[in-house]
Protein backbone atom coordinates (compact mmCIF):
# COMPACT_ATOMS: atom_id res chain seq x y z
CA UNK A 1 0.00 0.00 0.00
CA UNK A 2 2.80 2.48 0.83
CA UNK A 3 4.45 1.71 -2.64
CA UNK A 4 1.04 2.31 -4.06
CA UNK A 5 0.25 5.70 -2.28
CA UNK A 6 3.98 6.52 -2.86
CA UNK A 7 3.61 6.47 -6.40
CA UNK A 8 0.81 8.30 -6.65
CA UNK A 9 2.69 11.16 -4.78
CA UNK A 10 5.40 10.35 -7.34
CA UNK A 11 3.37 11.41 -9.95
CA UNK A 12 2.70 14.58 -7.60
CA UNK A 13 5.81 15.65 -8.11
CA UNK A 14 5.28 16.98 -11.63
CA UNK A 15 1.33 18.34 -10.54
CA UNK A 16 0.68 21.97 -10.51
CA UNK A 17 -3.13 23.23 -10.05
CA UNK A 18 -1.52 26.01 -11.97
CA UNK A 19 1.68 27.26 -14.51
CA UNK A 20 3.85 29.63 -13.36
CA UNK A 21 2.79 32.02 -16.41
CA UNK A 22 6.29 34.62 -16.24
CA UNK A 23 9.26 33.41 -14.34
CA UNK A 24 12.32 35.27 -14.15
CA UNK A 25 15.42 34.02 -14.81
CA UNK A 26 18.17 33.85 -12.45
CA UNK A 27 21.50 35.52 -13.44
CA UNK A 28 24.82 35.60 -11.84
CA UNK A 29 24.51 39.11 -11.93
CA UNK A 30 21.16 38.70 -10.19
CA UNK A 31 22.77 37.02 -7.31
CA UNK A 32 25.44 39.02 -7.02
CA UNK A 33 23.37 41.83 -6.20
CA UNK A 34 19.88 40.67 -5.42
CA UNK A 35 16.99 42.85 -5.59
CA UNK A 36 15.44 44.35 -2.32
CA UNK A 37 12.30 43.14 -3.21
CA UNK A 38 12.70 39.28 -3.71
CA UNK A 39 14.67 36.50 -1.89
CA UNK A 40 16.89 34.46 -4.06
CA UNK A 41 19.71 32.82 -1.72
CA UNK A 42 19.31 30.88 1.62
CA UNK A 43 20.76 34.19 3.31
CA UNK A 44 19.51 36.66 1.14
CA UNK A 45 22.62 37.46 -0.39
CA UNK A 46 25.97 36.06 -0.59
CA UNK A 47 27.59 37.68 2.42
CA UNK A 48 24.81 35.51 4.77
CA UNK A 49 23.49 38.65 6.36
CA UNK A 50 19.84 37.58 6.18
CA UNK A 51 18.99 41.19 5.72
CA UNK A 52 16.00 42.38 3.66
CA UNK A 53 16.65 46.01 2.57
CA UNK A 54 13.24 47.02 2.50
CA UNK A 55 11.35 49.52 4.83
CA UNK A 56 7.71 49.96 4.54
CA UNK A 57 7.15 47.67 8.08
CA UNK A 58 8.78 49.69 11.03
CA UNK A 59 8.63 50.23 14.67
CA UNK A 60 5.83 52.66 13.56
CA UNK A 61 3.80 50.46 12.04
CA UNK A 62 5.00 47.19 12.90
CA UNK A 63 1.76 46.81 15.26
CA UNK A 64 -0.51 46.48 12.83
CA UNK A 65 1.33 43.53 11.16
CA UNK A 66 -1.35 40.74 10.39
CA UNK A 67 -1.06 37.42 8.55
CA UNK A 68 -2.50 37.12 4.89
CA UNK A 69 -2.01 33.94 4.12
CA UNK A 70 -0.79 30.57 5.20
CA UNK A 71 0.18 27.12 3.86
CA UNK A 72 -0.26 24.06 5.51
CA UNK A 73 2.60 21.28 4.53
CA UNK A 74 1.09 18.54 6.26
CA UNK A 75 4.28 17.58 7.75
CA UNK A 76 4.73 17.19 11.62
CA UNK A 77 8.48 16.93 11.77
CA UNK A 78 10.86 20.13 11.72
CA UNK A 79 10.11 22.81 9.57
CA UNK A 80 13.29 24.71 9.63
CA UNK A 81 13.74 26.04 5.42
CA UNK A 82 13.44 30.16 4.56
CA UNK A 83 11.48 30.56 1.67
CA UNK A 84 13.13 31.63 -1.86
CA UNK A 85 11.47 34.46 -3.27
CA UNK A 86 11.44 35.45 -6.96
CA UNK A 87 9.31 38.33 -8.79
CA UNK A 88 6.14 36.72 -6.86
CA UNK A 89 7.09 33.10 -7.04
CA UNK A 90 7.86 31.71 -3.97
CA UNK A 91 9.35 28.16 -3.03
CA UNK A 92 9.51 26.11 0.15
CA UNK A 93 10.81 22.50 1.36
CA UNK A 94 8.88 20.71 4.24
CA UNK A 95 10.52 17.90 5.89
CA UNK A 96 10.86 14.41 3.80
CA UNK A 97 11.77 16.80 0.50
CA UNK A 98 8.81 18.00 0.05
CA UNK A 99 8.75 21.24 -2.41
CA UNK A 100 6.49 23.48 -3.06
CA UNK A 101 6.10 26.25 -5.42
CA UNK A 102 3.44 29.50 -4.55
CA UNK A 103 2.28 32.50 -5.79
CA UNK A 104 4.35 34.44 -2.96
CA UNK A 105 1.14 37.43 -2.49
CA UNK A 106 -1.86 34.96 -2.45
CA UNK A 107 -0.34 31.07 -1.34
CA UNK A 108 -1.74 30.02 -4.43
CA UNK A 109 -0.69 26.51 -4.70
CA UNK A 110 1.76 26.12 -8.44
CA UNK A 111 2.89 23.37 -8.15
CA UNK A 112 4.10 20.71 -5.95
CA UNK A 113 7.13 17.58 -5.83
CA UNK A 114 6.88 15.05 -2.57
CA UNK A 115 10.26 12.63 -3.10
CA UNK A 116 9.96 8.55 -2.79
CA UNK A 117 12.41 7.84 -0.21
CA UNK A 118 13.60 4.46 0.82
CA UNK A 119 12.07 3.04 3.78
CA UNK A 120 16.26 2.78 5.36
CA UNK A 121 17.01 6.40 4.56
CA UNK A 122 18.12 7.41 8.27
CA UNK A 123 19.61 11.34 9.56
CA UNK A 124 20.64 11.69 13.25
CA UNK A 125 18.53 15.28 13.52
CA UNK A 126 14.99 14.83 12.13
CA UNK A 127 14.72 14.54 7.75
CA UNK A 128 14.22 18.39 7.92
CA UNK A 129 15.66 20.37 4.85
CA UNK A 130 16.69 23.87 4.95
CA UNK A 131 15.46 24.91 1.40
CA UNK A 132 16.35 25.57 -2.56
CA UNK A 133 18.65 27.33 -4.47
CA UNK A 134 17.69 29.38 -8.20
CA UNK A 135 19.39 29.73 -11.03
CA UNK A 136 18.56 30.04 -14.53
CA UNK A 137 14.72 28.74 -14.85
CA UNK A 138 15.82 26.13 -12.45
CA UNK A 139 15.11 25.12 -8.50
CA UNK A 140 17.45 22.74 -6.85
CA UNK A 141 17.28 21.14 -3.61
CA UNK A 142 19.46 18.30 -1.83
CA UNK A 143 17.40 14.99 -0.58
CA UNK A 144 17.64 13.01 2.73
CA UNK A 145 18.77 9.83 0.24
CA UNK A 146 21.96 12.16 -0.79
CA UNK A 147 20.73 13.20 -4.36
CA UNK A 148 20.80 16.37 -5.70
CA UNK A 149 17.43 17.47 -7.91
CA UNK A 150 16.88 20.44 -10.63
CA UNK A 151 13.62 21.10 -11.13
CA UNK A 152 11.88 23.47 -13.81
CA UNK A 153 10.59 26.45 -12.06
CA UNK A 154 8.00 26.98 -14.39
CA UNK A 155 6.54 23.05 -14.19
CA UNK A 156 8.01 21.52 -11.58
CA UNK A 157 9.35 19.02 -14.00
CA UNK A 158 12.71 17.12 -12.89
CA UNK A 159 15.95 18.30 -15.10
CA UNK A 160 17.94 15.97 -13.89
CA UNK A 161 18.56 13.63 -10.95
CA UNK A 162 22.19 12.68 -9.52
CA UNK A 163 23.44 10.87 -6.71
CA UNK A 164 25.87 12.50 -5.06
CA UNK A 165 26.87 9.71 -2.39
CA UNK A 166 25.67 6.06 -0.67
CA UNK A 167 22.82 7.05 1.40
CA UNK A 168 23.19 3.51 2.90
CA UNK A 169 26.59 4.98 4.37
CA UNK A 170 24.22 7.59 6.15
CA UNK A 171 25.59 10.59 3.46
CA UNK A 172 22.63 13.01 3.84
CA UNK A 173 21.77 16.46 1.84
CA UNK A 174 19.59 18.69 5.04
CA UNK A 175 20.63 22.18 3.39
CA UNK A 176 20.36 24.74 0.68
CA UNK A 177 22.50 24.07 -2.31
CA UNK A 178 25.08 27.59 -3.29
CA UNK A 179 25.06 29.24 -6.66
CA UNK A 180 28.38 30.76 -7.08
CA UNK A 181 30.48 31.61 -10.19
CA UNK A 182 27.66 29.10 -12.46
CA UNK A 183 28.60 26.48 -10.26
CA UNK A 184 25.61 24.58 -7.96
CA UNK A 185 27.69 23.21 -4.96
CA UNK A 186 26.48 21.54 -2.16
CA UNK A 187 27.38 20.08 1.28
CA UNK A 188 27.31 16.60 2.87
CA UNK A 189 25.67 15.73 6.36
CA UNK A 190 26.40 12.55 8.44
CA UNK A 191 28.95 13.26 11.02
CA UNK A 192 27.97 10.56 13.52
CA UNK A 193 27.85 8.00 11.33
CA UNK A 194 31.59 7.96 10.17
CA UNK A 195 31.04 9.42 6.63
CA UNK A 196 34.16 11.72 5.15
CA UNK A 197 32.77 15.11 4.40
CA UNK A 198 33.58 17.11 1.15
CA UNK A 199 32.05 20.18 -0.77
CA UNK A 200 31.24 19.47 -4.42
CA UNK A 201 30.42 21.54 -7.36
CA UNK A 202 28.63 20.69 -10.27
CA UNK A 203 27.16 22.17 -13.85
CA UNK A 204 23.58 23.60 -12.97
CA UNK A 205 22.48 22.74 -16.23
CA UNK A 206 23.34 19.27 -16.46
CA UNK A 207 24.83 18.15 -12.86
CA UNK A 208 28.00 16.97 -13.95
CA UNK A 209 30.74 17.22 -11.51
CA UNK A 210 33.31 19.79 -11.64
CA UNK A 211 35.32 19.32 -8.72
CA UNK A 212 35.01 17.45 -5.33
CA UNK A 213 37.37 18.54 -2.05
CA UNK A 214 37.17 16.39 1.21
CA UNK A 215 37.59 18.28 4.51
CA UNK A 216 39.74 15.24 6.24
CA UNK A 217 43.35 15.41 5.70
CA UNK A 218 45.22 11.90 6.13
CA UNK A 219 48.10 13.78 7.74
CA UNK A 220 46.24 14.68 10.80
CA UNK A 221 44.19 11.94 11.82
CA UNK A 222 45.78 8.55 13.28
CA UNK A 223 46.92 6.26 10.58
CA UNK A 224 43.71 5.18 8.05
CA UNK A 225 41.20 6.96 10.23
CA UNK A 226 40.43 9.89 7.99
CA UNK A 227 38.61 7.74 5.57
CA UNK A 228 35.96 7.72 8.44
CA UNK A 229 36.97 11.07 9.79
CA UNK A 230 33.71 13.09 9.65
CA UNK A 231 34.09 16.73 8.95
CA UNK A 232 30.75 16.96 7.05
CA UNK A 233 29.90 19.89 5.50
CA UNK A 234 26.12 19.86 6.07
CA UNK A 235 25.34 24.03 6.05
CA UNK A 236 25.37 26.16 3.26
CA UNK A 237 27.85 28.88 3.16
CA UNK A 238 28.93 32.14 1.68
CA UNK A 239 30.66 33.36 -1.53
CA UNK A 240 33.07 36.18 -1.94
CA UNK A 241 32.67 37.59 -5.68
CA UNK A 242 35.54 39.44 -5.58
CA UNK A 243 38.29 36.83 -4.73
CA UNK A 244 36.11 34.15 -6.09
CA UNK A 245 36.43 32.25 -3.03
CA UNK A 246 33.70 30.12 -1.70
CA UNK A 247 33.41 29.92 2.75
CA UNK A 248 32.32 26.71 4.24
CA UNK A 249 32.15 25.30 7.73
CA UNK A 250 33.24 21.58 8.64
CA UNK A 251 31.55 19.55 11.29
CA UNK A 252 33.04 17.24 14.09
CA UNK A 253 35.74 14.64 13.56
CA UNK A 254 33.91 11.07 13.83
CA UNK A 255 33.62 9.45 16.12
CA UNK A 256 33.95 12.62 18.81
CA UNK A 257 36.41 10.70 20.63
CA UNK A 258 38.52 7.76 19.84
CA UNK A 259 41.97 5.92 21.82
CA UNK A 260 43.73 5.94 19.01
CA UNK A 261 43.97 9.74 18.58
CA UNK A 262 47.38 11.76 20.53
CA UNK A 263 47.04 14.94 21.90
CA UNK A 264 48.37 16.36 18.80
CA UNK A 265 46.40 14.89 16.23
CA UNK A 266 44.45 18.26 15.10
CA UNK A 267 41.95 16.00 12.71
CA UNK A 268 42.21 19.02 10.05
CA UNK A 269 39.92 19.88 9.00
CA UNK A 270 37.00 19.14 11.22
CA UNK A 271 35.74 22.00 13.54
CA UNK A 272 36.94 24.76 11.01
CA UNK A 273 35.95 26.63 8.29
CA UNK A 274 37.84 26.80 4.97
CA UNK A 275 38.42 29.23 1.94
CA UNK A 276 37.64 27.00 -1.27
CA UNK A 277 38.53 28.55 -5.03
CA UNK A 278 34.89 28.59 -6.77
CA UNK A 279 36.82 27.06 -10.01
CA UNK A 280 38.81 24.40 -8.76
CA UNK A 281 37.53 23.44 -5.31
CA UNK A 282 41.23 23.71 -3.84
CA UNK A 283 41.53 25.30 -0.47
CA UNK A 284 43.16 28.37 0.12
CA UNK A 285 43.02 28.53 3.26
CA UNK A 286 41.58 27.37 6.57
CA UNK A 287 40.51 27.86 9.94
CA UNK A 288 40.43 25.57 12.77
CA UNK A 289 38.05 26.22 15.54
CA UNK A 290 38.24 23.51 17.54
CA UNK A 291 41.46 20.94 17.18
CA UNK A 292 41.54 17.60 18.06
CA UNK A 293 37.64 18.48 19.10
CA UNK A 294 35.76 15.94 21.78
CA UNK A 295 32.73 17.91 22.67
CA UNK A 296 31.09 18.13 19.26
CA UNK A 297 31.72 21.53 18.50
CA UNK A 298 31.08 21.49 14.87
CA UNK A 299 32.59 24.58 12.29
CA UNK A 300 29.55 24.66 9.96
CA UNK A 301 28.14 27.65 11.63
CA UNK A 302 27.16 30.68 9.07
CA UNK A 303 30.12 32.82 7.86
CA UNK A 304 28.84 36.43 8.10
CA UNK A 305 31.34 39.14 5.49
CA UNK A 306 31.00 42.81 6.02
CA UNK A 307 33.79 45.80 6.09
CA UNK A 308 34.48 46.70 9.43
CA UNK A 309 37.74 48.72 10.84
CA UNK A 310 39.65 46.94 13.36
CA UNK A 311 42.55 49.00 15.44
CA UNK A 312 41.77 52.26 13.10
CA UNK A 313 42.13 49.81 9.83
CA UNK A 314 39.64 49.13 7.46
CA UNK A 315 39.67 45.41 6.92
CA UNK A 316 37.50 42.94 4.89
CA UNK A 317 35.73 41.06 8.22
CA UNK A 318 34.37 37.92 8.44
CA UNK A 319 32.69 36.77 11.46
CA UNK A 320 31.13 33.39 13.30
CA UNK A 321 29.06 32.56 15.85
CA UNK A 322 30.77 29.23 16.52
CA UNK A 323 29.33 26.42 18.75
CA UNK A 324 31.81 26.41 21.15
CA UNK A 325 30.42 29.54 22.84
CA UNK A 326 33.03 32.11 21.06
CA UNK A 327 32.02 35.06 18.54
CA UNK A 328 35.42 35.09 15.61
CA UNK A 329 36.47 37.70 13.57
CA UNK A 330 38.43 37.16 10.81
CA UNK A 331 40.22 39.20 8.29
CA UNK A 332 39.28 37.66 4.86
CA UNK A 333 41.49 39.68 2.33
CA UNK A 334 42.63 37.70 -0.91
CA UNK A 335 40.65 34.99 0.36
CA UNK A 336 42.03 34.37 3.28
CA UNK A 337 41.19 33.34 7.27
CA UNK A 338 43.42 35.63 9.37
CA UNK A 339 42.17 35.37 12.83
CA UNK A 340 41.68 39.12 14.32
CA UNK A 341 40.30 37.91 17.61
CA UNK A 342 37.15 36.19 19.50
CA UNK A 343 34.64 36.73 21.99
CA UNK A 344 32.40 34.57 24.39
CA UNK A 345 28.64 35.03 23.72
CA UNK A 346 27.40 32.19 25.95
CA UNK A 347 29.00 30.43 28.90
CA UNK A 348 31.92 28.23 28.11
CA UNK A 349 34.04 26.05 30.87
CA UNK A 350 35.20 23.77 28.10
CA UNK A 351 38.58 26.24 27.69
CA UNK A 352 40.62 28.38 29.72
CA UNK A 353 40.80 30.75 26.93
CA UNK A 354 42.12 31.29 23.57
CA UNK A 355 46.11 31.92 22.77
CA UNK A 356 47.32 34.77 20.70
CA UNK A 357 46.22 32.33 18.19
CA UNK A 358 42.98 31.68 18.30
CA UNK A 359 43.67 27.87 19.63
CA UNK A 360 41.47 26.54 22.61
CA UNK A 361 43.55 25.92 25.38
CA UNK A 362 41.57 22.70 26.96
CA UNK A 363 40.53 22.77 30.90
CA UNK A 364 41.79 19.62 31.76
CA UNK A 365 38.95 19.45 34.38
CA UNK A 366 36.07 19.44 31.36
CA UNK A 367 37.84 17.47 28.86
CA UNK A 368 35.87 14.36 28.33
CA UNK A 369 37.58 10.80 27.30
CA UNK A 370 37.37 7.07 27.28
CA UNK A 371 35.36 6.75 30.08
CA UNK A 372 36.13 9.79 32.00
CA UNK A 373 32.48 11.75 32.59
CA UNK A 374 32.73 16.05 32.97
CA UNK A 375 30.60 18.47 32.98
CA UNK A 376 31.52 21.24 29.94
CA UNK A 377 29.25 23.95 28.58
CA UNK A 378 28.02 24.70 26.13
CA UNK A 379 26.79 21.51 25.36
CA UNK A 380 27.15 19.62 22.40
CA UNK A 381 23.96 21.68 20.48
CA UNK A 382 26.40 24.59 20.77
CA UNK A 383 26.21 28.35 22.13
CA UNK A 384 24.36 28.62 18.44
CA UNK A 385 23.83 25.47 16.37
CA UNK A 386 22.73 25.84 12.61
CA UNK A 387 19.58 28.40 13.18
CA UNK A 388 21.30 31.56 11.29
CA UNK A 389 22.05 35.12 12.92
CA UNK A 390 22.13 38.02 10.82
CA UNK A 391 23.50 41.19 9.87
CA UNK A 392 22.41 44.99 9.66
CA UNK A 393 24.42 47.48 7.90
CA UNK A 394 22.15 50.10 9.06
CA UNK A 395 23.66 48.97 13.17
CA UNK A 396 26.63 46.90 12.40
CA UNK A 397 25.51 44.75 14.90
CA UNK A 398 25.25 40.84 14.73
CA UNK A 399 22.05 39.28 16.22
CA UNK A 400 22.80 35.90 17.42
CA UNK A 401 19.88 32.74 18.38
CA UNK A 402 21.80 31.36 20.77
CA UNK A 403 21.32 29.07 24.27
CA UNK A 404 22.85 28.98 27.64
CA UNK A 405 23.07 24.70 28.50
CA UNK A 406 25.82 22.68 29.54
CA UNK A 407 26.28 18.84 29.74
CA UNK A 408 27.83 15.62 31.36
CA UNK A 409 29.50 14.02 29.19
CA UNK A 410 31.86 10.69 28.69
CA UNK A 411 33.65 9.05 25.88
CA UNK A 412 32.61 5.45 25.11
CA UNK A 413 34.56 2.59 22.60
CA UNK A 414 33.25 2.43 19.45
CA UNK A 415 34.02 0.60 16.40
CA UNK A 416 33.06 2.02 12.54
CA UNK A 417 30.70 -0.17 10.34
CA UNK A 418 29.29 1.57 7.38
CA UNK A 419 25.68 2.95 8.05
CA UNK A 420 25.64 2.30 11.67
CA UNK A 421 26.08 5.50 14.66
CA UNK A 422 29.92 6.47 15.41
CA UNK A 423 29.99 8.96 17.72
CA UNK A 424 31.81 7.22 21.10
CA UNK A 425 30.11 9.73 23.62
CA UNK A 426 27.18 9.31 26.51
CA UNK A 427 25.75 12.61 27.05
CA UNK A 428 22.98 14.52 29.01
CA UNK A 429 22.29 18.45 28.53
CA UNK A 430 21.54 20.54 31.92
CA UNK A 431 20.58 23.86 32.08
CA UNK A 432 23.91 26.92 32.96
CA UNK A 433 23.18 27.26 36.68
CA UNK A 434 21.92 29.99 38.20
CA UNK A 435 20.81 31.50 34.72
CA UNK A 436 17.01 30.89 35.06
CA UNK A 437 16.58 30.71 31.28
CA UNK A 438 18.15 29.09 28.10
CA UNK A 439 17.06 30.82 24.88
CA UNK A 440 18.67 33.99 24.55
CA UNK A 441 18.62 36.64 21.46
CA UNK A 442 21.47 38.92 21.75
CA UNK A 443 22.79 42.01 19.83
CA UNK A 444 26.64 41.71 19.70
CA UNK A 445 29.22 44.14 17.99
CA UNK A 446 31.30 41.65 16.16
CA UNK A 447 34.46 43.91 16.71
CA UNK A 448 34.56 44.09 20.29
CA UNK A 449 32.14 41.35 21.47
CA UNK A 450 29.86 43.83 23.27
CA UNK A 451 26.62 42.95 23.80
CA UNK A 452 24.45 45.71 23.07
CA UNK A 453 20.79 44.06 24.05
CA UNK A 454 19.20 40.57 24.96
CA UNK A 455 15.96 38.96 25.28
CA UNK A 456 15.70 35.64 27.11
CA UNK A 457 13.41 32.82 27.27
CA UNK A 458 13.10 29.79 29.98
CA UNK A 459 12.88 27.20 26.64
CA UNK A 460 15.89 26.66 23.90
CA UNK A 461 15.69 29.22 21.29
CA UNK A 462 16.20 27.21 17.57
CA UNK A 463 14.64 29.94 14.49
CA UNK A 464 16.53 31.96 12.67
CA UNK A 465 17.34 35.39 12.49
CA UNK A 466 16.01 38.65 10.05
CA UNK A 467 16.91 41.89 10.25
CA UNK A 468 15.28 44.69 7.88
CA UNK A 469 15.82 47.83 6.77
CA UNK A 470 12.89 49.40 8.41
CA UNK A 471 15.32 48.41 11.58
CA UNK A 472 13.96 45.78 12.99
CA UNK A 473 14.90 42.34 14.11
CA UNK A 474 12.39 39.00 13.32
CA UNK A 475 12.41 35.92 15.31
CA UNK A 476 10.76 32.95 16.52
CA UNK A 477 10.36 30.97 20.14
CA UNK A 478 9.79 27.13 20.70
CA UNK A 479 7.35 26.61 23.84
CA UNK A 480 5.68 29.89 22.90
CA UNK A 481 5.12 29.76 19.55
CA UNK A 482 5.41 33.36 19.30
CA UNK A 483 6.56 35.16 15.96
CA UNK A 484 8.07 38.20 17.34
CA UNK A 485 9.47 41.63 16.12
CA UNK A 486 11.90 43.71 18.34
CA UNK A 487 13.73 46.88 17.57
CA UNK A 488 17.39 46.49 16.12
CA UNK A 489 18.34 49.16 18.08
CA UNK A 490 17.21 48.67 21.68
CA UNK A 491 15.73 45.36 21.68
CA UNK A 492 12.64 46.34 22.81
CA UNK A 493 9.91 43.41 21.97
CA UNK A 494 7.49 45.66 19.35
CA UNK A 495 4.76 43.32 18.24
CA UNK A 496 4.26 38.58 18.16
CA UNK A 497 2.33 36.85 16.90
CA UNK A 498 0.74 33.14 18.43
CA UNK A 499 1.48 30.57 15.78
CA UNK A 500 0.04 27.10 15.62
CA UNK A 501 3.45 25.79 16.38
CA UNK A 502 6.68 25.94 17.84
CA UNK A 503 9.06 28.23 15.39
CA UNK A 504 12.72 26.68 13.94
CA UNK A 505 12.23 28.20 10.90
CA UNK A 506 13.79 30.76 9.13
CA UNK A 507 12.42 34.35 8.90
CA UNK A 508 12.41 36.44 5.57
CA UNK A 509 11.12 39.47 3.60
CA UNK A 510 9.85 40.10 -0.10
CA UNK A 511 7.66 42.04 -1.77
CA UNK A 512 5.20 41.76 -4.40
CA UNK A 513 3.67 44.86 -6.32
CA UNK A 514 4.94 47.46 -4.16
CA UNK A 515 3.80 45.58 -1.02
CA UNK A 516 6.70 44.68 1.85
CA UNK A 517 5.49 41.14 3.36
CA UNK A 518 7.71 39.23 6.19
CA UNK A 519 7.08 35.16 6.09
CA UNK A 520 8.10 32.26 8.35
CA UNK A 521 7.92 28.29 9.31
CA UNK A 522 6.26 27.55 12.07
CA UNK A 523 6.47 23.63 12.99
CA UNK A 524 8.28 22.39 15.42
CA UNK A 525 10.87 19.33 15.78
CA UNK A 526 14.65 19.24 14.74
CA UNK A 527 17.35 18.26 16.95
CA UNK A 528 15.95 19.55 20.76
CA UNK A 529 13.04 16.60 20.82
CA UNK A 530 15.69 13.64 19.62
CA UNK A 531 18.56 15.07 21.85
CA UNK A 532 18.68 17.53 24.35
CA UNK A 533 16.88 15.16 27.24
CA UNK A 534 15.85 16.86 30.14
CA UNK A 535 16.42 20.24 28.67
CA UNK A 536 13.65 19.16 25.95
CA UNK A 537 11.40 19.00 28.72
CA UNK A 538 10.64 22.69 28.37
CA UNK A 539 9.19 22.28 24.91
CA UNK A 540 7.01 18.92 25.53
CA UNK A 541 3.90 20.44 25.08
CA UNK A 542 4.47 22.19 21.67
CA UNK A 543 1.95 21.44 19.35
CA UNK A 544 3.27 19.83 16.04
CA UNK A 545 2.39 20.48 12.00
CA UNK A 546 4.34 23.24 9.42
CA UNK A 547 2.62 25.85 8.63
CA UNK A 548 4.45 28.48 6.56
CA UNK A 549 2.61 32.34 7.42
CA UNK A 550 2.93 35.29 5.81
CA UNK A 551 2.48 38.24 7.22
CA UNK A 552 1.64 42.41 6.21
CA UNK A 553 0.76 45.68 7.88
CA UNK A 554 -3.02 46.19 7.45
Amino acid sequence: MRKILTAILAMAGTWGAAQVATYSSVTDARLQNPEAGNWLMYRGNYNNWGYSPLNQITAANVARLRPVWAFSTGQTEGHEAPAIVNNGVMFITAPMNKLFALNAATGQLLWKYERELPDDVVSCCDVVNRGVAVYGDMVYMGTLDAHMLAFNAKTGKIAWDRTIEDYKKRYTITSAPLLANGKLITGVHGGEYGIRGFLEAMDPKTGKSLWKTYTTVDASYPAGSAAQGGAPTWLTGSYDPATKTVYWGAGNPSPWMDPRRKPTDDLKWSSSVLAFDVNTGKIKSGFQYSPNDAWDYDGVNEQIMFDATVNGKPIKAMATAHRNGYLYLFDRAGGGVTYKGAHEYVTNTAYKGLDASGRPIWDPQHRPDIGKQVNACPSFLGGKNWQPAAYSPQTKLIYIPSNEWCMNIKGAQTKYAAGEAYVGAEFELNPVPNLGYVGKLQAVDPVTGRQVWKQTWQAPLWAGVLTTGGGLVFTGNTANRDFMAFDARTGKQLWSFKTNSGIVGTPISFSVNGKQYVGVFSGYGGAIPLWAGPMAQLTKDTPRGGVFWVFAVD
